[in-house]
């Protein structure tokens, strides 16, 4: 590697899997796949903590990340709640007039009174959301029931991600402000998600005095999310990233600065949903358990974590191991898949059983999406499945041509360090590209 003496353009094209880059949708992107350092496939971690492995260096198992919320009532944001005398109205699952107007013919009254309930319930989440700021950085409602919120903490975001101190771990952020490195960071939730805006804010930073900067287009995501990548809306979606790429390379001289662009994991069709709520009722029923007394789950997309709270709680999560259908489509958590994937399973936050989708099943409803939206592309599955592999690419100032098989996400966090000239976060545990 020449000395780098200009800006770092980190770019994240979020879910961006590393077989949309082609010379028809993306003539950008593969152009420089011929001009830069170029690994075809980059294997991201299991779970939905990508940004951990990016900006400290670390596996799950030794970062303690993993998924996004966590079972923490103690340091739950949403703590405030149990005080709420709102809280108790609003989590009841029945009313009374689910039971006095139980007739055909007081439906229409039934749904009235619903109805009014739902309105005022969605105004109190709106002083939950603002409330919540309160307690931490950025929490989500996302559609986790009401009563469960006071129990459900967060593992990223307690603090600015981007803030020194942020991660357990030092992190890339860390070294940055002792190196006195400048940085602008122009990812999710600074920036709202939205493409146009992510590009209007980079251009408008040509000039800053940054060192590095940091984006992340999340089109990729949010979008082939609800069309699925096997669809014709993908290649719009990857064609118009490109072409935003195209617009801030206009702006930035690749003699003047080197551009790090990856997607931090894959996407895959959706070939079945699973209703795990409906599937478990009858088994709740026979062992006379209750969600919420004697045990509580949390439904990712791809997974269902389960946490027991008494005795009769933790024999029930032993019979939901021997369901058929579960184990039919998907797996059981255990050491060796742990050690595998470098789960924390031993971390009462992520619950005391881990069930994991299969490739393509998605649990439906989750806590993530609404239980209107039937989403056709899905990630958060085993991150060897090569449909769960981003890129990485590196071009522009001090890079020359190379091609590489396939690199870790960790692997990230290092390689900007060299291109920065500067020292690693403590705990990294990746390798720079530039060491490969």
């Amino acid at each position: 590697m020449d000395s780098v003496k200009n800006k770092v353009l980190f770019i994240l094209l979020d879910a961006f899997r590393h077989d949309y880059i082609n010379s028809v949708d993306t003539p950008f992107l593969y152009t420089k796949t011929h001009k830069g350092i170029y690994a075809q496939k980059l294997k991201s971690v299991a779970g939905f903590t990508q940004r951990t492995a990016i900006y400290t260096g670390t596996i799950g198992a030794e970062s303690g990340m993993f998924t996004m919320y966590t079972f923490d009532a103690e340091n739950s944001p949403f703590r405030f709640l149990r005080d709420d005398p709102r809280f108790k109205k609003f989590s009841l699952e029945k009313h009374w007039w689910d039971e006095v107007l139980s007739s055909r013919l007081m439906e229409r009254v039934r749904n009235v009174l619903d109805h009014r309930l739902e309105q005022k319930k969605r105004t109190y989440l709106n002083c939950i959301k603002k409330e919540v700021r309160n307690y931490t950085y950025h929490a989500p409602l996302a559609h986790i029931p009401l009563e469960l919120l006071p129990e459900i903490g967060v593992s990223e975001d307690m603090r600015p991600i981007y803030l020194p101190g942020a991660f357990k771990e030092e992190s890339i952020f860390d070294v940055f402000v002792r190196h006195n490195i400048e940085y602008e960071y122009l990812m999710y939730p600074v920036v709202d998600g939205d493409d146009s805006t992510t590009l209007e804010a980079f251009i408008n930073k040509k000039d800053s005095d940054a060192k590095i900067i940091l984006a992340q287009f999340s089109d990729s995501d949010v979008k082939i999310h609800h069309c699925g990548p096997s669809s014709p809306t993908r290649h719009e979606v990857t064609g118009e990233i490109d072409r935003k790429l195209r617009e801030i390379a206009k702006h930035y001289d690749d003699d003047l600065s080197t551009w790090i662009v990856i997607g931090d994991h894959g996407m895959t069709d959706v070939i079945e949903e699973l209703d795990v709520p409906a599937l478990l009722a009858p088994l709740e029923k026979r062992m006379k358990v209750q969600m919420g007394r004697d045990y509580v789950f949390f439904l990712d997309s791809t997974m269902a974590r389960f946490k027991w709270i008494t005795k009769a709680g933790r024999a029930y999560l032993s019979e939901v191991t021997q369901l058929p259908i579960l184990r039919e489509k998907g797996r059981f958590i255990d050491e060796q898949i742990a050690h595998e994937h470098s789960i924390p399973i031993n971390d009462r936050r992520y619950g005391d059983l881990i069930w994991w989708a299969h490739s393509g099943i998605l649990l439906f409803p989750d806590y993530f999406h609404d239980r209107y939206t039937h989403n056709k592309g899905m990630h958060g599955y085993d991150s060897n499945h090569d449909d769960m592999k981003g890129f990485f690419l590196a071009f522009g100032s001090g890079i020359t041509h190379r091609r590489l098989a396939q690199i870790s996400l960790i692997d990230v966090c290092p390689t900007l360090c060299d291109l920065l000239e500067i020292s690693y976060p403590q705990q990294n545990m990746g390798v720079s590209i530039f060491e490969k």
